[in-house]
């Protein structure tokens, strides 16, 4: 290995490293909520008392939960701390173990999907298609979709550790306000691979940005990632498509950044 390879992963590894040993575990309470919420993305659903911050990565967030769901949006203010993460998606970790460790993640992300790849998504939600709704797909080559994943504590899609039928997590986002929120509903019955449940307190991890196999693939080869300008939130609304730049626009042997954060919550019991 040459040494302008080491010192590369050395200081991807160092970066990483310095955010997460930076990071407190906060304490969050879940609001009880048995009606639906529609997921949106519109922070118009939430009551301010419920919100949490997050100062380290200027957001705000929030769970409520009934008997069968757990709710969780999630605001970003400020175009920076988005980094990589519409390539590197958006996962949430539960560890019901309360430790601050990856045990079970979904990881939620937008994908560019062929029509019979939408249909099959579609079905497994919410069972077998009509074929005029499946012509009418059809009429369309491909779609750009919100889809979940289920991943090992190495990020890697394992299907068969949780929701193997549905209901299935959903999630939407939506930017405006010079905020960008992700809005995300996980179901909490019983035998969908997590152990979620009204009353309950898990450590529950959010974790986005850094770089992907491809990303690392080109500073491995080009000798730096290349991006675009931050933007201020008082100048337009978040964009997740922004691309990142490090300083003055020249090459970053750093790579975008990659940021994890831990709370402790505690699923609400019941109606108070």
């Amino acid at each position: 290995m040459s040494r302008k390879t080491t010192v590369l992963w050395l200081v991807l590894a160092l970066g990483i490293l310095a955010v997460i040993g930076a990071a407190k575990t906060a304490a969050v309470q879940s609001r009880w909520h048995q009606a639906p919420i529609k997921i949106d993305g519109d922070i118009g659903d939430w009551m301010a008392p419920l919100f949490n911050q997050e100062k380290s990565v200027q957001v705000d967030y929030a769970f409520c939960n009934g008997g069968d769901y757990l709710n969780l949006i999630f605001i970003f203010k400020e175009q920076k701390y988005l980094s990589s993460l519409t390539q590197t998606g958006f996962t949430v970790w539960f560890n019901e173990q309360g430790k601050k460790k990856k045990k079970t993640g979904l990881r939620f992300e937008k994908k560019t999907l062929s029509a019979a790849e939408v249909i099959a998504v579609m079905e497994k939600k919410s069972g077998p298609l009509a074929d005029d709704r499946k012509k009418q797909i059809l009429a369309k080559p491909a779609y750009v979709v919100n889809q979940f994943v289920v991943v090992d504590r190495d990020g890697k899609e394992q299907a068969e550790l949780a929701f193997q039928q549905p209901p299935l997590p959903e999630f939407a986002s939506l930017s405006a306000g010079g905020r960008l929120a992700f809005e995300f509903r996980v179901p909490i019955g019983a035998g969908n691979g997590l152990d979620l449940a009204p009353g309950k307190t898990v450590m529950v991890g959010f974790e986005w940005g850094g770089t992907t196999k491809e990303m690392r693939k080109a500073l491995m080869e080009g000798g730096g990632y290349e991006g675009g300008d931050d933007h201020s939130i008082e100048s337009a609304d978040l964009d997740p498509e922004a691309p990142m730049r490090d300083g003055g626009g020249l090459p970053s042997m750093r790579g975008p950044k990659h940021y994890i954060f831990w709370c402790e919550l505690s699923l609400a019991a019941s109606a108070s």
